[in-house]
């Protein structure tokens, strides 16, 4: 074998061992992600131990911070996590709606079939926001930044939609926000799907 080629070998070789390794890294950290996801949500933030995420997702101490220097880093790399997946999975079920009006009833829809899968136990970020309240700034802005991109998110489709005028596309994109938000939250106290249809019926009066 020529001196060239089996420096070609060692290269390759020692290329592949570095992908391994990071993708080895990346299934660990989306692990912890995971458990530490499943847990803040059904049990709450404040009530999960680094040591319990550490047991569930069968890893060492230092993985964990090795990718999550704190608990709050943790909250804040959920946070975007759910940000990002709640997105995603709107964009899906609302893709085949073409009409912007039936988009904006759309999302009532979305966020009913939501809370029947979850059982109605809440939005990630308002149930987050209780518990931490302001001693978590970087959180908070998280929670922050999800809650104004689906605002926005609305009002692109208020100035799409062809609707009555009975208010002005700012008024009704807070309108439809707040009752998005204030229904779920009904539902979760109530346990019930109900203040989500009324909430629908009533932005379909403005539509």
């Amino acid at each position: 074998m020529s001196p060239d080629r089996h420096k070609n070998i060692q290269t390759c070789l020692l290329k592949n061992k570095s992908y391994l390794c990071i993708m080895r890294e990346s299934a660990v950290k989306e692990r912890i992600l995971d458990v530490a996801a499943r847990l803040f949500y059904q049990q709450g933030y404040n009530s999960t131990g680094i040591n319990q995420v550490i047991d569930e997702a069968d890893i060492a101490k230092g993985s964990l911070y090795n990718h999550f220097p704190s608990k709050s880093d943790l909250l804040v790399a959920y946070l975007q996590q759910a940000h990002e997946r709640w997105f995603a999975d709107m964009e899906v079920y609302l893709s085949p709606i073409k009409d912007p009006r039936k988009k904006i009833l759309g999302l009532f829809d979305f966020r009913l079939n939501r809370q029947l899968v979850s059982n109605f136990s809440g939005c990630q970020f308002i149930k987050a926001s209780a518990e931490i309240g302001r001693g978590e700034p970087k959180a908070m802005d998280q929670i922050k930044m999800f809650k104004d991109r689906l605002n926005n998110y609305i009002l692109s489709l208020v100035k799409q939609a062809e609707h009555k005028k009975f208010l002005t596309d700012e008024m009704l994109t807070d309108t439809i926000f707040l009752l998005l938000e204030g229904s779920s939250t009904t539902g979760v106290i109530q346990h019930s799907p109900e203040a989500t249809r009324k909430a629908k019926k009533i932005i379909e009066q403005f539509l």
